[in-house]
C-alpha cells in the first residue's frame, strides 16, 4: 500500500500483520509502504534486541508472547490501526555492530517523518512495564443544565452533558506526557518533534496530535495542536519545513538554539549520543538553509554559537545557590526524583568531552542558554570580531550530522594572554587572604578581568543574571590562559562583549608541530552595567566586576592571533 509521499521503506522492518508468528522484513529496492513507529524507553537490561546472533530467530519469526510487554502492546495497536509494519529501534537496528548503527541513525530522520503515526509509549518507563493495561481511572458524571434562553426540563437527556474528573499531580500541572520519563529522554525528543501524527498512551488518556489538530480522550471534540514548553512555544510535531521557516518572524537559527536548550537537559544512557540523538532533527534543518554543520553548531551561524554558558544558580541568593538548585531539580524533576545519584553539573564535563567549544562540551541536565533568544535576532545587532578560518572533524563514522570523536576550530581573534593563580583564591570577599590577592591584582594588567575570570572559574556560583560561566576541571595550578574577543551586542542597553577563555593544552603526540591548541574552559560577559539598592550582593558583584572589566578591555586595542580550539 503505498504512502501519501510514496516513501521507501526502512531497511528492516517487523512485520506484525495477522500471523500467529512476527519477524523482520527487509526493504527491497524502490519498495514503499506505510508503516507505524514506536518511540518508548528501553531502560533495564532488556536482551530482546536485534544482533548477528539475534537475526535468523527474529527473521524466522517470534511469538507474541515472546516479546517485552511495551513493544508487544506496540504491535496490538499497530495492528488494530491496520498497518502490517511497525518500526523499532531495539528490532530494526543491529545492536552488536556500530557501523549499522550508525548508518540507521542517519535514516532516523526519514523514518520518523514519514512514518504513518508513531507511537508513543509514555506511560511506560520500561520495555518491559508495557502501555495498555496500567491506566489510572478517570471518573465522570452527568451535569444538568439549561440555556436560560430556553425552556424545558433541566433532566432533558438532550440538555446533559458529561463532566470529566481528572487527578493532575504534576507540580506544574503538566499534561502527563510532559510529566513522564519518556519526556525526560534524549531520544525521543526528535522522535516526537518530527513524527507528523503522534498517538500519546499516557497514564491517564490516549492523545492524538497531528500538525491540524488534537484530540484528547473522552473530549469529542478537537482542540488546537498543543506546544512543546519553550519560548516562544513550537507545535509538536513540527510543522513541514518550507512552512517552519515561511514566517519572516522566525529565525530557524534561534529556533535551533531553543531546541538544544531544551535537549541538553535531557538523559542519554551513552555519553556518545550526545550528536546521533538530534542527528535527525539535525538533518531536519540542514534542508532548509544548506550550510555546514560544525557539531552541534552552524557555520553560518557559528561565532554566535559560541556564545553558549551555563546558567547555574537560577533565582537562589548567596553562596548556597547551588544547593538549592540541585534540591529543586532533584524536587521537582522527574529525572533527578528516580535517580538519586544524579548531581547539577556546573561547567564543561568532568569527561572532558570534544569538542570543547560546542555545547557538546557542556554536562547534561545543565540550564544552557544562547544569549537573548527570547528577542527577535534581527533586533540585535552583533559586531564579531572572531573570523572561522577552518573547521575539521575528527572520527566520524557516518553522515555529518552523527557522533565526533572530537573537531578542531581555527579562528583569528584580537586576544591577550593573562596569568591567574586559581589555587589560592579564597571564596570569601573580606577573608585576608583575599584583600591581600585584590590589592595585588590592582597593579597588574586588567585587573577586573583577572578577578572576573577567577572567580568564573573558581567559584561560579558567586555570580548571578549573567553569561560569564566557567569550566569545573581547570586544574587548579594553572596560570597561563588566553582570552579572546568573540562579539559584541552593540543595539542592547547596555552593550554585552563577550570573550571566551581559552587554556593551552600541553603537546603530546598528535600535537607536537604546528599551532599551539587549546581548549575552553569558560565564557566572559562584560557589560557597563547600571547600579541599583534592591540589588543583592552576588547581583552588585557581578555588575561590578563586568562593568570594570568592559572598560578596562574596551580602552585597550589588542592584537590579533590565531587560535586550534579542540
Amino acid at each position: 500500500m503505498p504512502d501519501d509521499n510514496g516513501e521507501r521503506d526502512p531497511n528492516i522492518c517487523k512485520d506484525v500483520g495477522v500471523m500467529a508468528k512476527l519477524n523482520i522484513c527487509t526493504a527491497k529496492d524502490g519498495e514503499t509502504g506505510k508503516w507505524a513507529a514506536l518511540s518508548y524507553c528501553w531502560g533495564g537490561d532488556s536482551n530482546f534486541t536485534l544482533n548477528a546472533s539475534s537475526f535468523d530467530d527474529l527473521r524466522s519469526g517470534q511469538s507474541l508472547a515472546t516479546f517485552p510487554a511495551t513493544l508487544r502492546d506496540a504491535v496490538l495497536v499497530t495492528r488494530a490501526l491496520g498497518f502490517r509494519y511497525l518500526w523499532i529501534d531495539s528490532l530494526c537496528i543491529f545492536q552488536d555492530n556500530i557501523n549499522d548503527w550508525a548508518v540507521e541513525a542517519s535514516r532516523m530522520s526519514r523514518i520518523y517523518r514519514h512514518a504513518a503515526v508513531t507511537i508513543a509509549a509514555t506511560s511506560a518507563e520500561t520495555a518491559d512495564a508495557g502501555f495498555l493495561d496500567k491506566r489510572a481511572p478517570y471518573y465522570s458524571c452527568p451535569f444538568p443544565w439549561r440555556r436560560r434562553s430556553h425552556q424545558g426540563s433541566v433532566n432533558d437527556a438532550s440538555r446533559a452533558y458529561p463532566v470529566v474528573l481528572r487527578s493532575y499531580t504534576d507540580t506544574f500541572n503538566k499534561e502527563p506526557a510532559r510529566s513522564s520519563r519518556w519526556a525526560t529522554r534524549g531520544w525521543t525528543f526528535q522522535e516526537e518533534l518530527l513524527s507528523k501524527r503522534i498517538l500519546y498512551y499516557t497514564k491517564e488518556e490516549m492523545v492524538w496530535k497531528c500538525r491540524a489538530v488534537t484530540f484528547r480522550e473522552p473530549e469529542l471534540k478537537p482542540t488546537t495542536t498543543s506546544y512543546i514548553e519553550i519560548p516562544p512555544p513550537l507545535p509538536v510535531p513540527l510543522p513541514k519545513p518550507e512552512q517552519l521557516y515561511a514566517d519572516s518572524m522566525s529565525d530557524p537559527y534561534r529556533i535551533w538554539y531553543l531546541l538544544l536548550e531544551i535537549y541538553v537537559s535531557r538523559d542519554l544512557k551513552f555519553d556518545r549520543d550526545r550528536l546521533p540523538a538530534i542527528e535527525a532533527l539535525a538533518e531536519f534543518f540542514h534542508a532548509q538553509f544548506r550550510e555546514q554543520y560544525c557539531a552541534g553548531l552552524w557555520r553560518e551561524d557559528l561565532r554566535f554559537g559560541l556564545l553558549w554558558s551555563i546558567h547555574r544558580n537560577g533565582h537562589y541568593p548567596g553562596p548556597h545557590a547551588d544547593t538549592a538548585k540541585r534540591s529543586e531539580v532533584r524536587n521537582l524533576s522527574y529525572q533527578y526524583k528516580h535517580n538519586k545519584e544524579r548531581y547539577a553539573p556546573v561547567g564543561v564535563s568532568s569527561k572532558q568531552r570534544k569538542p570543547s567549544w560546542s555545547w557538546i562540551g557542556a554536562d547534561n541536565y545543565v540550564d544552557l542558554k544562547w544569549p537573548q533568544l527570547g528577542q527577535l535576532r534581527w533586533l540585535q545587532d552583533y559586531t564579531y570580531f572572531a573570523f572561522i578560518l577552518d573547521f575539521k572533524v575528527h572520527g566520524q563514522l557516518q553522515g555529518v550530522f552523527g557522533h565526533v570523536e572530537g573537531a578542531e576550530l581555527t579562528l583569528e581573534a584580537p586576544y591577550r594572554h593573562l596569568h591567574l593563580k586559581l589555587d589560592g583564591y579564597s571564596k570569601s570577599q573580606w577573608n585576608p587572604v583575599r584583600v591581600a590577592q585584590r590589592a595585588l591584582m590592582r597593579p597588574s594588567p586588567l585587573p577586573s578581568l583577572r578577578e572576573l575570570a577567577q572567580v568564573a572559574l573558581v567559584r561560579p556560583g558567586y555570580l548571578a543574571g549573567t553569561e560569564t560561566s566557567g569550566s569545573v576541571i581547570v586544574p587548579s595550578s594553572s596560570t597561563d590562559f588566553t582570552f579572546i574577543r568573540i562579539a559584541e551586542e552593540t543595539r542592547t542597553v547596555p552593550p554585552a562583549l563577550y570573550l571566551l577563555i581559552l587554556q593551552p593544552q600541553p603537546r603530546n603526540a598528535t600535537n607536537n608541530r604546528g599551532p599551539h591548541h587549546y581548549r575552553r574552559v569558560g565564557l566572559l560577559r562584560l557589560s557597563p552595567h547600571r547600579y541599583y539598592g534592591s540589588d543583592s550582593v552576588r547581583v552588585a558583584v557581578t555588575k561590578r566586576l563586568e562593568s570594570d572589566a568592559y572598560k578596562e578591555v574596551t580602552s585597550e586595542k589588542w592584537p590579533v592571533g590565531t587560535f586550534v580550539i579542540d
